[in-house]
C-alpha cells in the first residue's frame, strides 16, 4: 500500500512538472493534447466499441454505452481543433509501450471471462470502467495546473477550456461504468469483481512511471524546442 502511494504520487508529481513546462510551449502543449486524444479514440472508445459488441449486452447498457462513445468522439474534435489551432494538425500512431499496456491488461484479464453471470461484457466493462478513472485523474491534473495559471495570469487559457469539457462528461462516465458493474454482477460475483479490477489497476499503474517520464522528457523537449525559437 505504502509503495502504491509513493508510486502514485511520483507519477503525479512527474506530469504536473511537465503540464508547467507546456505551458506556452505551443508543441508541447500539441504533444501533450495528442497524448490525450490516443486515450480517447485508442484506449477508451476501444474498450467501450468492446463492450458493446460482447454477445447481446442488455439494451440498458448498450444506450449508456453509445452516448458515451459519443461523447468520446465529441472529446476526439474537441482535441484535434485545438492541436489544429497550436500547428499540429494530425496526430501519430499510438505508441508502442501504450499498446503493451493494453495487451497486458487484456492479459490478465483472461482469467476471468467465465466468470460472470452476465458474460464476458463485466470483463469489458470493468477495463472501461478503469481507463475512464484514469481519464478523470489525468484531465484533473492538467485542469488543476491551468486553472492556477488562469488565477496567476488574469486570463482565460484556451485549452481549459478544452479540457474542463472533456472532464465534466469523463467524471459522469467513470461513475455510469461503475454503477454498469455493480447492476450486473451478482452478490456471489463480487469478490471475483474485485480480484479483476485490482488486476486491472495493478497493471494500469505498473506502467504508469515509465509513461510518466517518456511524457515528462518529450514535453521537456518539445518547450525547450519553443523558448529556442523564440530567443
Amino acid at each position: 500500500m505504502i509503495m502504491r502511494e509513493l508510486q502514485r504520487r511520483a507519477v503525479d508529481g512527474i506530469k504536473r512538472h511537465a503540464l508547467t513546462m507546456s505551458i506556452g510551449s505551443p508543441r508541447a502543449e500539441a504533444h501533450i493534447l495528442e497524448e490525450y486524444l490516443w486515450s480517447e479514440e485508442s484506449a477508451e472508445s476501444d474498450a467501450l466499441r468492446q463492450t458493446l459488441g460482447a454477445a447481446a449486452p442488455p439494451r440498458w447498457l448498450s444506450k449508456l454505452l453509445d452516448r458515451q462513445l459519443a461523447d468520446e468522439r465529441r472529446h476526439a474534435q474537441l482535441l484535434r481543433a485545438r492541436m489544429a489551432e497550436l500547428g499540429a494538425a494530425t496526430a501519430r500512431p499510438l505508441p508502442a509501450i501504450a499498446r503493451a499496456k493494453l495487451w497486458w491488461i487484456e492479459r490478465a484479464c483472461a482469467p476471468y471471462a467465465g466468470s460472470f453471470a452476465a458474460g464476458p461484457v463485466v470483463v469489458l466493462l470493468a477495463i472501461a470502467a478503469q481507463f475512464e478513472a484514469t481519464g478523470v485523474r489525468m484531465f484533473g491534473r492538467h485542469l488543476g495546473v491551468l486553472e492556477e495559471h488562469e488565477r496567476a495570469s488574469g486570463a482565460s487559457h484556451p485549452t481549459a477550456e478544452v479540457v474542463r469539457a472533456i472532464l465534466a462528461d469523463e467524471r459522469r462516465h467513470a461513475k455510469s461504468c461503475a454503477a454498469a458493474l455493480e447492476r450486473l454482477v451478482l452478490d456471489e460475483e463480487r469478490a471475483a469483481l474485485a480480484e479483476l479490477r485490482e488486476r486491472i489497476a495493478t497493471v494500469d499503474r505498473s506502467f504508469g512511471v515509465t509513461l510518466a517520464l517518456g511524457f515528462w522528457a518529450l514535453t521537456a523537449t518539445n518547450a525547450l524546442r519553443d523558448r529556442g525559437r523564440a530567443s
